[in-house]
């Protein structure tokens, strides 16, 4: 089977999938927040980490990392496929609860409404907030850029009068499962001391510093 005709089949998997998604709260405390990201090499050689943070004063509560590997190529607007299963691995070494989960990436302002976000969100059962750093395929530019964009004020982004998520301190951030886009923001401008959110920003820190150590000591 051709590249093509692979990834388009996924790419009907994620339109299908993405009727799964619940744009609105679900859950009854909002107490601690969580972030994961995937720091990887050209070899495939990853390393996934989540930190649970506790919402009110930004206490770090746990941190775990775990050695993955990458079966899927970085293809823009797949990255779910890619990076979903190393995941939802490190979420399982958790022993903290956490009530939202920022992912670093797309939730529902992705072109098939399918990222990362939403599909940890939608397997793993739990409310999620897509945090990416750019764009994929420009969609949604014209509405996204920082002309006549204060700081500290969150852009909507919308397309047919549905809100899609919000450009802010130059990320883009989408509902990915479970929670309301107005609560999603609150969480990203409750937890942005600096430019990236702190869930995001203290998992990508421990991610990277891991995996360095992880290359020097081979």
């Amino acid at each position: 089977m051709c590249i093509h005709n692979f990834t388009q089949e996924i790419a009907n998997i994620q339109f299908s999938l993405a009727d799964r998604v619940l744009e609105e709260d679900c859950f009854n405390s909002l107490d601690t927040v969580a972030g994961v990201d995937v720091s990887f090499s050209v070899d495939n050689q990853a390393i996934a980490a989540v930190v649970v943070l506790q919402l009110g004063d930004l206490e770090i509560l746990e941190k775990r990392t775990l050695p993955v590997e990458l079966f899927f190529p970085y293809i823009p607007g797949f990255l779910g496929v890619r990076e979903a299963d190393a995941v939802i691995s490190v979420l399982n070494t958790l022993e903290h609860d956490f009530d939202v989960l920022m992912v670093n990436g797309h939730g529902v302002m992705h072109p098939r409404g399918f990222g990362l976000a939403c599909q940890v969100g939608v397997l793993c059962d739990v409310p999620t907030i897509g945090v990416a750093k750019r764009l994929i395929d420009g969609r949604y530019i014209k509405r996204a850029t920082q002309r006549h964009h204060a700081i500290g004020e969150f852009q909507l982004i919308t397309e047919n009068n549905n809100e899609l998520g919000a450009f802010f301190k130059g990320k883009y951030v989408s509902v990915g499962h479970k929670i309301s886009l107005k609560t999603a923001l609150s969480i990203v401008k409750m937890t942005s001391v600096f430019k990236t959110p702190e869930p995001i920003r203290q998992t990508h820190i421990l991610a990277t510093e891991t995996f360095k150590q992880e290359l020097t000591s081979n």
